[in-house]
Order: C-alpha cells, then sequence, then structure tokens
C-alpha cells in the first residue's frame, strides 16, 4: 500500500487543479457578461413610470448604434 501512496497523492493534487482551473474559468465567464447597472434599471422605470409612452430601449440596439444613438448616414 505504501507504494501506492504517491501515485494516490498525484491524483489528488491534479482532481484538485483541474477543479480549481474549473472555478477560474466559470468566475471569468461570469464577470465579463455585460449587466444594465442598478441606477440605470431605476432611472429608465423611473422615466416609463413619469412618461408611459417612452420607449424601452434594448442594450444591443445601443451597441449596435440604432435609435437615438445611430450615426446619420452620409
Amino acid at each position: 500500500m505504501n507504494a501506492l501512496v504517491p501515485y494516490l497523492a498525484a491524483l489528488h493534487q491534479q482532481d484538485l487543479l483541474e477543479q480549481a482551473e474549473l472555478r477560474r474559468r466559470a468566475k471569468l465567464s461570469i464577470a465579463s457578461e455585460r449587466t444594465t447597472p442598478a441606477w440605470r434599471r431605476h432611472l429608465s422605470a423611473a422615466a416609463r413610470a413619469l412618461d408611459p409612452s417612452v420607449e424601452r430601449i434594448s442594450e444591443t440596439a445601443i451597441v449596435t448604434g440604432r435609435g437615438a444613438n445611430a450615426l446619420p448616414s452620409c
């Protein structure tokens, strides 16, 4: 049994390293997701409460430049 201990310890260490790498990648993927800040969500909700005719603009429209952020075509 003593001859197998270093082998089992190496396998266990490799498993721990793989789990740490998976956790690190999961944390990076969660952090890289774009989210709307809370102050902006509350501001848009307040604007809709004051004027229900205000259209809701999606984040993709802001990023792609549609709507009020669109550049004039020349």
